[in-house]
């Protein structure tokens, strides 16, 4: 019965599509402007990769008119003039169980295009062959919404303006009114300042300050909260812990040979980006300082050298250069213009204008620099006392290695390769004393201009040993135009930051305030924040994409005034409960017609958890710590100041969903699992938080019972215990009490604090 009809269904196809060809020659032109206009791209960019001539999943080809007709191997996938009842149109609206393509939703106006050709007859001009081919650069800037310059968007009008509190709001509601959706009230005030607090400073509110706030009547009593979690030193240690996971940060180089494999000032760089951000430093200055701050004016105060950091504390691969540079490339343009451009180094680009001369010219850039012998030094030591015994000592040793190879100049002239692993060695031990002994001066992971500019060739294939033509250091042709000239200053890491950190480039202020909004949200605009190409998703909202993109650079690249603006809206302060009618009209919350709740990364977990206790360290800076929790005595200071061992990440790390050092990430994937309750239960880092919150003189101090449990909930949850949670503490309490005491376990009152911090409300924000 299915085989019979499938053949009608096919007999059907066959009979209706000559007869839609067969207009007359007006209507003819029409459909095979619109096939195209409309369809071809489509098919080229998104489907013919895996349904074309190299590949034929489900035997289903859509590269020419016969391979169309001939369907997949389940049957036909178009009835012509019918799309409802089309598998093709099906599967891109995402009704079908089968859903296409797999892991990029179409954009509405591509599914659209399917929709209306397949509508007309699916008409398809004889001899249209479709290549997966993609865009020229000339016609990517014309098409894909990332490469088009950034518009400033008028307000749209919308039906409630007393909802609209700034601009964006606008642009919020009226999406969710296109859908007849109402947006959701705002949040009480203790759920509001948890929520901010944890966004700004990535630690929860103290009792007092919840209480502060939820009594403050002035009008402006959020935006005052704002503006002090803004002004706070705690904020660039959160934010500057979101950049480090774009930015690879690591403590290790991963696998070496006989060098040093730990980065002896690798730290130098977090703390350059934790006082970026408490300075509010305008981004397109920290992306010139990032890629070329060795090439700035930087006058006395030399700090901004470790900015440097951001290039080479990458993964060293074996000392491979070619995939040094590689990842150099790919923290560059994935992490500041959301575009892959690694995927041309073998090849021109699958899905985007980036032929692979275009990757060549940025591997000249980076051939072309190089990383001192000795760091240079930006600051002095912390230990003032200590800093002219360490200069002697450095002399001396320096003196020593340099006599023991001025001794054996014979072996060294041979090319002994024992003599110079040991002459490796002895340096590798002045390096890591030069790294850790008491009063040494701060130095930079830096990078400087090679003597002579290097002018890269293509590797044909990827293969360093076949070199194909010469490629200038240059920016890519899709951002910098037909007319782009060649890098003549140096390496052209200097004029790469500036064309990167030019207020025109498109790609650039739209990728920033995508990345702060995620970090409000859960979720970016574009939801894929480090691919803006045609594989990314397209923005949810573009126009308010635009808004803020274009309102950014106007502020002065202010990322502090960005997110006060985004913080103040209507939009972020709602409650992040749903109604049924928001969850069957947008059921992935891309309307924004309520807050998200979000889980707790680990970083703020831990540091919620030492805050609460009263044992959190705040000292800022300096070199990194053991934070892995697995053994006594624990590390009390932020998560952020924790020591990343790229080659050996803790598995706690990986427990919790923490970001892989090894290469650039955009967003951190978020796991609820059985093992993170484990690891909570037993770890005895956690133990000794509960120990410690249970300890504290302002609960252990108390008179009655339920004075002792409401102050847990204040410290824990940042609200009162209901009188049910009371009674049931107190429950608690006395059963545990009754139980025969063994060594080493926990008093009843540190069971419950231990209880408290492994409910989901101390792991979740809402």
């Amino acid at each position: 019965m299915k085989s019979v009809a499938l053949l009608i269904a096919a007999v059907f196809v066959l009979a209706v599509l000559p007869s839609c060809f067969a207009a007359d020659a007006a209507a003819d032109r029409r459909a095979a402007e619109f096939f195209e206009t409309r369809v071809r791209p489509v098919l080229a960019e998104s489907c013919v990769s895996c349904h074309g001539p190299d590949k034929q999943r489900g035997g289903l080809r859509l590269d020419s008119r016969a391979a169309l007709l001939k369907g997949a191997d389940s049957g036909p996938v178009i009835v012509a003039g019918e799309p409802d009842k089309s598998a093709l149109v099906r599967v891109v609206r995402y009704d079908k169980k089968i859903k296409m393509p797999p892991k990029t939703r179409l954009a509405p106006p591509a599914v659209e295009a399917l929709t209306a050709w397949v509508r007309m007859g699916a008409p398809w001009p004889d001899g249209a062959a479709v290549a997966a081919q993609r865009p020229s650069p000339d016609e990517a800037r014309q098409r894909h919404w990332s490469f088009q310059p950034v518009k400033n968007p008028a307000i749209p009008p919308v039906k409630n303006p007393v909802w609209v509190r700034n601009p964006i709001d606008a642009f919020i509601l009226a999406k969710l009114e296109e859908k007849n959706l109402a947006p959701s009230k705002p949040a009480d005030r203790r759920t509001l300042i948890r929520r901010v607090s944890f966004d700004l400073i990535g630690l929860p509110p103290t009792p007092e300050e919840v209480e502060a706030f939820v009594a403050d009547p002035s009008p402006d009593a959020y935006a005052k909260l704002v503006d002090r979690l803004l002004a706070s030193p705690q904020y660039g240690e959160r934010w500057a812990r979101h950049w480090l996971d774009v930015a690879r940060y690591s403590d290790t180089k991963g696998y070496v040979f006989i060098e040093e494999r730990v980065y002896p000032y690798s730290y130098t760089y977090r703390d350059y980006v934790i006082r970026a951000f408490n300075e509010d430093l305008p981004y397109d200055q920290f992306i010139l300082q990032q890629l070329a701050a060795d090439r700035l004016p930087l006058g006395d105060d030399k700090r901004s050298l470790a900015a440097l950091g951001y290039l080479t504390l990458g993964r060293r691969f074996l000392n491979q250069t070619p995939d040094i540079i590689d990842d150099r490339i790919d923290v560059t343009m994935r992490g500041l213009q959301g575009l892959t451009v690694a995927c041309a180094r073998c090849h021109d680009h699958k899905f985007d204008p980036i032929p692979t001369r275009d990757y060549y010219s940025l591997y000249g850039i980076f051939a072309s620099s190089t990383e001192p012998k000795e760091l240079p030094i930006i600051g002095p030591s912390d230990q003032p006392a200590a800093a002219a015994a360490f200069a002697a000592e450095l002399t001396k040793r320096q003196g020593a290695v340099a006599a023991f190879a001025e001794a054996h100049k014979a072996e060294l002239a041979a090319r002994n390769v024992d003599f110079r692993q040991q002459l490796t060695k002895l340096d590798n031990q002045v390096v890591k004393w030069n790294a850790e002994a008491p009063g040494r001066p701060q130095r930079a992971m830096a990078l400087e201009d090679a003597p002579q500019p290097v002018v890269a060739h293509v590797f044909l294939r990827g293969n360093q040993h076949n070199l194909g033509p010469e490629t200038p250091r240059q920016f890519p042709e899709v951002l910098a135009g037909a007319k782009r000239q060649p890098f003549t200053q140096g390496s052209g890491r200097l004029e790469l930051a500036s064309a990167i950190a030019n207020k025109d480039n498109p790609l650039t202020a739209r990728v920033m305030v995508n990345r702060l909004w995620q970090h409000h949200f859960g979720e970016g605009i574009v939801r894929t924040p480090s691919d803006f190409g045609a594989r990314g998703e397209p923005p949810t909202h573009p126009e308010l994409l635009d808004w803020l993109a274009s309102t950014f650079v106007k502020e002065g690249w202010s990322v502090k005034k960005m997110q006060r603006l985004i913080l103040l809206s209507q939009t972020y302060q709602q409650e992040s409960g749903e109604d049924a009618a928001h969850k069957t009209a947008d059921p992935e919350n891309r309307l924004l017609s309520h807050q998200n709740r979000r889980k707790l990364e680990f970083e703020p977990l831990r540091d919620a958890l030492l805050l609460v206790s009263g044992r959190i360290d705040s000292r800022m800076g300096g070199k990194g710590d053991d934070i892995t929790m697995g053994h006594e005595p624990f590390a009390h200071r932020r998560s952020i100041y924790g020591f990343i061992d790229r080659q050996n990440l803790p598995g706690v790390f990986r427990t919790f969903d923490f970001a892989s050092p090894d290469a650039t990430v955009g967003q951190r994937h978020t796991t609820a699992t059985p093992p993170q309750a484990l690891f909570l239960m037993n770890a005895p880092f956690v133990v000794e938080q509960a120990r410690a919150l249970a300890a504290r003189p302002d609960v252990a101090g108390l008179a009655t019972e339920a004075a002792r449990i409401d102050r847990l909930y204040r410290l824990a949850y940042g609200r009162p215990a209901e009188p049910e949670e009371i009674a049931l503490g107190a429950r608690f309490i006395k059963e545990v009490a009754s139980e025969k005491a063994t060594p080493n376990r926990l008093s009843p009152w540190e069971q419950y604090a231990q209880v408290l911090l492994l409910g989901n409300e101390f792991a979740f924000v809402d």
